[in-house]
């Protein structure tokens, strides 16, 4: 039986190397994001790497839009009927001191980060209890952890999701739902580069941070978010696992 899984966020960034990941693995996958054009290369990428009957299924919505994301999971279970892993991976980031932090933009990232995984979660839950074993994996952020200066709205969002995680996984593990939530440290995708290109990161600042000392590849990240999805997890629950290079559990202090 080919599984069937959602992964939005999946135009760029970790969210296309975790679809391109599962599309070789068997699964046959629904590329979400709001980028319509996004959605296309990706799939058309999918379809020709790793062919499957029907295709990889294009999904263009907004995962802060209630009424969207209802009416693409109840197409997705009309199709498909069941679920068997989601990944709540769209995201964001806007850069600015706390003070000055713009309610419009606070908003966009909460919604995107937080109330876009439990809109999606939500929606999808129909599909993921009758799949008689499914997975939801959603992406939190070593902001998680420690305080991110300058990204005040991504950092709260980030813990946010560490909370939707464990309880989702109180409710739903009855229905055989396994939840958990990946915390990555710096990864090579645009939203780092952006900040590199900025002058909000700095590149040697973060590997001489990091004791692994390198970022993270999108692929990286796609291949834990992989392993929960898997039956190589089964009895993993309710778990955030780091994936950070050991960025969190540093406690030098070098000038």
């Amino acid at each position: 039986m080919t599984r069937f899984g959602v992964v939005t966020g999946a135009g760029q960034g970790i969210g296309a190397a975790t679809a391109m990941l599962l599309a070789s693995r068997g699964w046959r996958v629904g590329v979400a994001d709001k980028s319509g054009d996004h959605v296309a290369e990706r799939v058309a990428e999918l379809n020709a790497a790793y062919p499957v009957e029907g295709g990889h299924e294009p999904l263009a919505f907004d995962v802060t839009d209630e009424r969207a994301v209802g009416d693409a999971f109840a197409e997705i279970l009309e199709r498909h009927g069941r679920i068997h892993g989601l990944v709540n991976g769209a995201g964001v980031l806007f850069r600015s001191p706390a003070e000055e932090t713009d309610l419009a933009l606070w908003q966009l990232q909460l919604g995107i980060h937080l109330t876009g995984a439990m809109l999606c979660s939500r929606a999808a839950f129909p599909g993921l209890r009758d799949a008689g074993g499914a997975a939801i994996v959603n992406i939190a952020s070593v902001g998680a952890t420690f305080g991110l200066p300058g990204r005040i709205a991504y950092a709260t969002a980030k813990s946010g999701v560490l909370g939707l995680t464990r309880t989702l996984a109180v409710e739903w593990g009855g229905y055989g739902i396994r939840v958990n939530a990946i915390a990555p440290g710096y990864v090579a995708t645009e939203m780092v580069r952006s900040g590199l290109r900025s002058g909000a990161l700095s590149e040697a600042a973060l590997v001489r941070r990091t004791p692994l000392r390198r970022l993270a590849e999108p692929e990286e990240i796609a291949n834990v978010i992989a392993f929960l999805l898997s039956e190589d997890a089964s009895f993993v629950h309710g778990a955030v696992l780091k994936v950070d290079g050991g960025i969190t559990i540093d406690g030098t202090f070098e000038g």
